[in-house]
Formats: structure tokens, C-alpha cells, sequence
């Protein structure tokens, strides 16, 4: 198994760090928050939404990938561990120098363009007290009316908790044990990498259900809010799947056992008009998409990794 973590080289990424002075012991949860040239209202929210917690016995990991917006005013109005690398690493890297720099024994990860809810780190710590489980995935709900939130379907699985893969990243948490164990994020992946990880622990622990979603956790979040937006991350899912096709041919039949059968979800039926319109980017998207696998099939394309 790699150990993506151990073979992550802090010292060569790593431009500055900022820790805060915290004499009230240990945190029990550490939230980690991977940014990258994300408005910074956006980013503001989220961090003003983290500091008025009802829960308080947490830290906030803030991975800067080299951002070019400036954002020390909004690093010094919090009390957060600030980290800024070299340049642009990814996401899961950035979650992996996170998952390093902790000091907590659960670790939340939260998207930089999400706003938890005020209960969030709470409900977090009250699942894995209440469960006997490894990791967990929460909800999310639309932050706006974007019609792009109709396309994500994995969101909101209702209010019963049940085993399921970690394939909501931006609202999830693990024991740190269980990250170290499992050697963290893969850092080749931006997409479907919650589910690569979740394929590595239930292989090592043999359990199906120490993975769960739980619907007390909540964010606020849109799946995307413009058509370019869209199709780019359809792509990159597209793109990663075939890797993760090509390298790991059994992670997509584990995935396929978790299913929602049993599960009666209410889900609103859009009106006629967004319908159509759903449809027409639905449409615009499998094109653009089946344009680009020809691409890769006419040049021989193979997944590197």
C-alpha cells in the first residue's frame, strides 16, 4: 500500500507557516481547509462560520497552494494554522501536509467555498462518539438556486445513517489513526478520490460498514455555478475514472455495492422549463465528453500515473 504521507516531503513544499499560540491543551478534532484562488468572500464565510462553532475544542488547518490573492487579512482576524506551499500541489496533497500538521484524533475536511453549519464540527465529533466507525461522509445542501445543484445527486442521502463511501471530500472526517494507516490522500487524483481512499480502508479493515454517511454534518455548497465550471469537473471525473479504471479494476465494482435501494429519498420535481434545460446541458456535456475519450482513442491515450 503507498503511504502517500510518509513520502510527502514537508520541508521542499512548504514556503512559511503561521501557528498560533493555543495553551488550552490538545484540540480534539483538526479541520482542514485546502485553498486555492477562491473569492475571498467565499473563503471569509467559511472561516467566520468555523469561528462561531457550538463546538470549541477544535483546530483550523488553512493550506494555502500558493494562492495569489492575498489573504494574510484574513488569516490575522482568526485563530488558525496557517500554511503556504511553494506553489499550486493539488488538493489531496494539500490534505495530506493538513493530515501531517494536525494535532487532533478525528480530522475534518471542509471545501474553502463551503459554509458549515453552526453545528458542524459538533456533529462530526457526536458521530464518531456515537458510531463505532472510521470515517464518515455528511450532507450538503444548495447554497444557492444554481441549477447545477440538480446534478448532484450524492448530496443529500436522507436522514438515515448507513455505510457508504467517502465521495463527498469537502464533508468528511476520519480517525487520524485511520488516515495514517491508509497513507492518506492519493495525490495523482482530483475526483473520485474519496472513493480510491475508501477502497484502501475497507480492503485493509475488512468492513464495509466502518465507512458511513451520516446526515447530521451539514454544508452549505452548489455542485458548480457556471456551464464551464461544469463540464470541466465532468471531465476531470471522466478523465480520473479511466485511470482509476486502468490502475485499480476492482475499485468501481466495490463502489457499485453501495446502493440506495432501500432508501425512499424526497426529491422535489423541477418544473418543465429547468427540466429542459437539465436536459440541454446534460446533453452539451455527454458530448463534450465522448469528444474527448474519442480524442484520447485516435492518439492512444493511456493513464499515467
Amino acid at each position: 500500500m503507498n503511504d502517500y504521507l510518509r513520502d510527502l516531503n514537508n520541508t521542499e513544499i512548504i514556503s512559511k507557516i503561521i501557528d498560533p499560540d493555543i495553551k488550552d491543551g490538545l484540540p480534539v478534532l483538526s479541520v482542514v481547509i485546502v485553498t486555492y484562488n477562491t473569492n475571498k468572500d467565499q473563503l471569509e464565510q467559511c472561516l467566520s462560520s468555523l469561528n462561531n462553532q457550538t463546538f470549541k475544542e477544535f483546530e483550523i488547518l488553512l493550506v494555502d497552494n500558493n494562492d495569489q490573492l492575498d489573504i494574510s487579512d484574513l488569516v490575522s482576524k482568526y485563530t488558525i494554522k496557517y500554511i503556504k506551499l511553494k506553489r499550486n500541489y493539488g488538493v489531496n496533497i494539500g490534505r495530506n501536509v493538513g493530515i501531517n500538521f494536525s494535532k487532533g484524533d478525528i480530522i475534518v475536511f471542509l471545501d474553502d467555498d463551503a459554509i458549515p453549519a453552526r453545528n458542524f464540527v459538533e456533529a462530526h465529533f457526536n458521530a464518531h462518539n456515537e458510531c463505532n466507525m472510521l470515517g464518515l461522509r455528511g450532507k450538503s445542501l444548495p447554497k444557492t438556486s444554481s441549477i447545477y445543484n440538480h446534478f448532484a445527486s450524492h448530496y443529500d442521502l436522507g436522514e438515515k445513517v448507513i455505510p457508504w463511501l467517502m465521495d463527498l471530500e469537502g464533508n468528511s472526517s476520519f480517525k487520524k489513526e485511520t488516515l495514517i494507516e491508509a497513507g492518506g490522500f492519493n495525490p495523482e487524483l482530483w475526483g473520485h478520490e474519496g472513493i480510491e481512499l475508501s477502497y484502501r480502508i475497507i480492503s485493509r479493515y475488512k468492513d464495509k460498514s466502518k465507512l458511513v454517511y451520516h446526515p447530521k454534518p451539514i454544508i452549505y455548497h452548489d455542485y458548480s455555478d457556471t456551464f464551464i465550471k461544469y463540464a470541466k469537473k465532468q471531465l476531470r471525473h471522466d478523465r480520473h475514472r479511466v485511470m482509476l479504471n486502468y490502475y485499480f479494476p476492482d475499485l468501481f465494482k466495490f463502489a457499485s455495492k453501495y446502493k440506495l435501494d432501500s432508501i425512499k429519498l424526497k426529491k422535489d420535481t423541477p418544473p418543465l422549463l429547468v427540466r429542459v434545460k437539465l436536459f440541454a446541458i446534460f446533453a452539451l456535456t455527454f458530448l463534450i465528453v465522448n469528444v474527448v475519450r474519442l480524442k484520447r482513442l485516435l492518439f492512444k491515450w493511456k493513464p499515467t500515473y
